[in-house]
């Protein structure tokens, strides 16, 4: 028997009731302990989600769920295995008509059972996992808070995200990624955040949604499509600051070390200190742009009304994540590792970051393909060859189709090698014959290049 406390604070009758379904089989579990919409992670008590994607469809492992003692399935199909699940009774299942579209909408309706939760939303074309990390800690000397486990937040990461809302909590800070038009309406649907904090407009799925303004009007939608906003927060020397303080009709707060701090001071690979009303801070994060994701969560936190001596605790407790800002020592090589995801105002913080640090050593880059450029990505590679030519780097290696662009800027311009493949097995040749002990590897890639697999090859040279 699938028995035990009841961790997510739903029954069979409320779900159905909420999500209008049809009650298939009644099977033994009384507890719900998680929201899974891989089979392969469902732990007991859990609910799956059989959802239904390009590349394979969660209705074929129903079975597998169910063995692996998930008390709920829930389908919007059935197939032979899936009645046989059913004539077993096991596992209780219920028939939607969409299961994506269920997901959303029960994780909508479970938030709305906590109406003492404060919650945060950020969205922007980078620094969204960082920032969330950050006011998450200072908010925590607040009272319990809830966050986006990992980088969880899309249409499907948001919704699972908020099965993680207990009755102890009083803030909730979740990420709302977005990469297609509406969805930020029906993340803010699911959400309905208080605090929303956009960190950039920059050219992140750009291919997608056509053009920066049509960026700036989707993430916008935070503020404008958000009847429960209190406050948003905007860099201030963003280029939208003034159309997103409009969208958010005048409910708006810019943040940034120009007007919150004093003796900003930037300190290489140890990251930077500055002085916060009385208060000496030193953030571990490496670069001014995690100074500008600690300006977002200082601004989300004395809003929330902590102390400078809380928010000092917070931040100077903070750790790099994996592929954000990590940086090893390999070998006598240093290496700036930022390959979680990459876009172009990315690339060119972490270039200019590198070239203020690497002193006298050589500077040596290893840059992945950005992705989801569409007709702008030649453009945007483009762009990323003239910032390379300037960075006066003594290697440079590009990895990926849509790196040659770059390349062809670079290959009769730059002042050391360049080296272009779209076969990984080549780029991780050259560049571990070039880098010697003393070098300042930087390596940056959208998360589908993989280019951290560049520092394991360090390792193990």
């Amino acid at each position: 028997m699938k028995t035990g406390k009841n961790e997510i604070a739903l029954s069979i009758d409320e779900i159905v009731r909420a999500l209008n379904g049809t009650l298939m089989s009644s099977g033994e579990g009384t507890e719900f302990t998680g929201v899974y919409t891989d089979s392969r992670e469902v732990m007991p008590g859990g609910i799956f989600f059989a959802l239904e994607g390009e590349n394979t469809d969660g209705h074929k492992f129903v079975c597998g769920a169910a063995a692996r003692g998930a008390s709920l399935c829930i389908i919007h199909k059935s197939a032979p295995d899936i009645e046989k699940e059913i004539d077993k009774g096991s596992c209780t299942i219920i028939m939607v008509d969409d299961t994506l579209k269920a997901l959303q909408q029960l994780a909508a309706y479970y938030r709305n059972k906590f109406p003492q939760l404060i919650t945060v939303g950020i969205t922007g074309s980078s620094g969204k996992t960082t920032t969330k990390e950050l006011t998450g800690k200072i908010l925590s000397g607040l009272g319990a808070t809830v966050m986006t486990r990992g980088n969880l937040n899309s249409e499907i990461g948001l919704p699972v995200s908020m099965f993680s809302i207990r009755d102890h909590h009083r803030y909730g800070v979740f990420e709302m990624g977005i990469n297609h038009e509406g969805e930020m309406d029906v993340l803010v649907n699911i959400l309905h955040p208080q605090l929303a904090v956009v960190t950039n407009i920059g050219t992140a799925h750009i291919g997608i949604l056509g053009s920066q303004d049509n960026i700036a009007a989707e993430k916008g939608k935070i503020f404008s499509r958000n009847p429960d906003l209190q406050m948003g927060f905007v860099f201030e020397n963003d280029g939208y600051r003034d159309y997103l303080k409009e969208l958010a009709g005048g409910k708006m707060t810019f943040y940034g070390a120009d007007s919150m701090v004093t003796d900003l001071r930037l300190d290489g690979i140890s990251g930077s200190s500055f002085r916060l009303g009385d208060t000496d801070i030193r953030l571990p994060l490496v670069g001014r742009y995690n100074v500008n994701n600690a300006m977002a969560a200082i601004a989300v936190g004395q809003y929330l009304k902590a102390d400078e001596k809380q928010i000092k605790a917070a931040l100077e407790s903070a750790g790099t994540m994996f592929g954000r800002g990590e940086i090893y020592d390999l070998n006598g090589i240093r290496v700036l590792c930022d390959c979680y995801n990459a876009n172009f105002e990315a690339v060119k913080a972490v270039i200019s970051f590198a070239g203020e640090v690497c002193g006298n050593d050589r500077l040596v880059l290893a840059l992945g393909s950005l992705l989801e450029l569409g007709d702008s990505s030649d453009m945007i590679h483009r762009n990323i060859g003239s910032l390379v030519k300037e960075s006066g780097a003594a290697g440079v290696f590009l990895f990926g189709k849509e790196m040659r662009a770059a390349y062809d800027v670079l290959k009769d311009n730059a002042s050391g090698k360049v080296f272009w493949s779209d076969d990984y097995k080549k780029l991780e040749c050259s560049f571990l014959e070039f880098v010697r002990p003393g070098d300042f590897a930087v390596i940056k890639g959208s998360r589908g290049m993989a280019m951290e697999r560049l520092v394991e090859g360090l390792k193990n040279a």
